[in-house]
């Protein structure tokens, strides 16, 4: 099976080609305002690298958030519009998951351990999930939520948990520390959003047949988007 993958719910805006299990083909630009100018040459590289042309294609991921509310369109647009053209499913891999199977997948988080997926939601706010790692796979223990910053480490439980995401910093600031006695960070390369871990994801939840539809599909911003219009 063979799954290209879009991640532009941050700064980091990045394409991956994952086939069978294993990301043939990655490219990642961390650079602001940035997406809708290079998202389609990041897709285009990983295409060369991996030696597969868009109809070789079983479907497309897309990171569907949340996010920033102007990347998590830029890159949901472009994805729909790859699976319109090729006739290829959609699959939305909700991003906070795939942060937290990074912490996993990069050997940071241990089986029974948790991770703290978190994003910086602007002002005082963060949206943040909590995760089990079970086997190899980060299980979800909460629903996404979006959070005022000085309450998201309020019902931590017992064990060591991993905090990963760009509101690390941010959240251990409002805690009064870096590191507490059960929490730690996620070492900053592994902290970042992953193409190629967005297509893992996507490969399993295209093999399940859990695609999306795609005239329906809209990002996952968990707040209210507001879009303001100038006078």
């Amino acid at each position: 099976m063979k799954v290209l993958a879009i991640e532009t719910a941050t700064t980091i805006c990045a394409a991956s080609v994952v086939s069978d299990g294993r990301v043939v083909g990655e490219a990642t630009l961390n650079e602001k305002y940035v997406h809708a100018e290079k998202l389609m040459t990041q897709i285009d590289t990983v295409l060369a690298q991996s030696g597969f042309s868009l109809g070789m294609l079983d479907g497309v991921a897309i990171s569907i958030g949340p996010g920033s509310f102007t990347g998590l369109r830029i890159g949901l647009s472009v994805a729909k519009g790859l699976a319109y053209v090729t006739g290829k499913p959609l699959v939305a891999v909700p991003t906070l998951r795939a942060l937290a199977q990074r912490a996993v997948d990069e050997h940071v988080a241990k089986a029974g351990e948790f991770v703290l997926a978190t994003l910086d939601a602007r002002r005082d706010e963060v949206y943040c999930q909590l995760f089990r790692v079970e086997g190899s796979e980060a299980k979800p223990v909460t629903e996404e939520i979006d959070k005022p910053v000085n309450r998201v480490l309020d019902e931590i439980p017992a064990g060591r948990v991993w905090i990963t995401g760009d509101a690390s910093d941010k959240v251990l600031a409002a805690a009064g520390s870096r590191e507490g006695a059960s929490w730690k960070r996620v070492p900053e390369s592994v902290a970042q959003c992953s193409a190629g871990v967005a297509g893992m994801i996507g490969e399993v939840l295209l093999s399940r047949g859990e695609t999306a539809d795609v005239g329906s599909l809209e990002p996952r911003y968990i707040k209210e988007f507001i879009f303001k219009q100038k006078s």
